[in-house]
């Protein structure tokens, strides 16, 4: 059995409770992070710190290339010195570019000393860059379905582990087709019935509490999570969105970090080692 960790669970920018894009799923064989916003800085949690230990490889998975979503990128090298290293990005399916060369543009020189594409030389059991395309992907020793979402930029969908990844998108029949049956649905919910009632301009590129909540009881996932928060809203406000597809979906949270999520993947046959954890930090566990 998998295990999901919320390490960053707010779109744009970060927040005292959440941090931006970042989740972790940590199997037997490798630690598997969905987007790396600054929300990978949480692995500085003594938590995180005994799942880092526990792992020889790392594989990050990027949903597209806007700065929430990668700006944690460059705190790789810091966490993962030691583990074999893999960056997976959809690239030419979003950008007409290849990820590398779009990591390169985002990881160069002045930015960074070292041109991300160069770092072979900084994690010492290997590293790569890898294109992700649309369907199914092998990488890392890891089966990763991959479908092209609409955004302002567009962005890819992503299925690993039976978890299925749902950022940066509109709420979309074709999301809960790719989700089907899933343990995990992360789903993007930037918008509540408020925003939506308004006719917000954002429902054009992002989803809904609500909606969200849809999506997985029409895919029949076990658990749902609300991600890519508004860091505009404030508790109250994003407890009464999840009230609202709690109505819809009981099995719904949302995106706190530090919140912990059973995966109950097919391809693991025991569960993980009990984390060491702080209760204090510690939002939730999963049933």
């Amino acid at each position: 059995m998998a295990r999901l960790y919320v390490l960053g669970g707010n779109g744009w920018v970060p927040s005292p409770k959440r941090s931006t894009n970042c989740y972790a799923i940590e199997t037997r064989r490798a630690l598997i992070l969905l987007d790396c916003g600054v929300g990978v800085s949480r692995l500085s949690d003594p938590m995180m710190k005994a799942v880092i230990d526990r792992v020889p490889r790392v594989l990050v998975l990027l949903s597209h290339y806007h700065h929430d979503h990668i700006a944690g990128l460059n705190m790789l090298p810091h966490f993962f010195a030691d583990h074999e290293v893999t960056v997976a990005g959809p690239g030419v399916l979003v950008t007409g570019f290849d990820c590398a060369a779009v990591l390169a543009r985002y990881g160069s020189s002045p930015l960074l000393p070292q041109a991300i594409t160069t770092w072979s030389n900084t994690f010492r059991k290997g590293f790569s860059i890898v294109e992700l395309r649309e369907g199914r992907n092998k990488v890392a020793g890891e089966t990763v379905e991959v479908i092209r979402q609409p955004h302002t930029d567009p962005s890819a969908g992503i299925r690993v582990r039976d978890v299925a990844y749902i950022t940066d998108t509109i709420v979309r029949p074709e999301s809960a087709v790719f989700a089907k049956g899933a343990s995990v649905l992360i789903h993007d919910a930037w918008l509540d019935a408020e925003d939506e009632a308004r006719g917000h301009a954002d429902l054009r590129s992002h989803g809904t509490g609500h909606g969200a909540a849809r999506i997985a009881k029409e895919a029949g996932v076990a658990d749902l999570v609300l991600g890519h928060l508004n860091p505009s809203y404030d508790e109250i406000r994003l407890e009464r969105m999840l009230i609202g597809a709690c109505d819809i979906f009981p099995n719904t949270r949302l995106a706190n970090d530090f919140t912990v999520v059973d995966v109950r993947s097919k391809d693991e046959e025991e569960p993980l080692p009990l984390v060491a954890e702080d209760p204090a930090s510690v939002e939730s566990t999963g049933l």
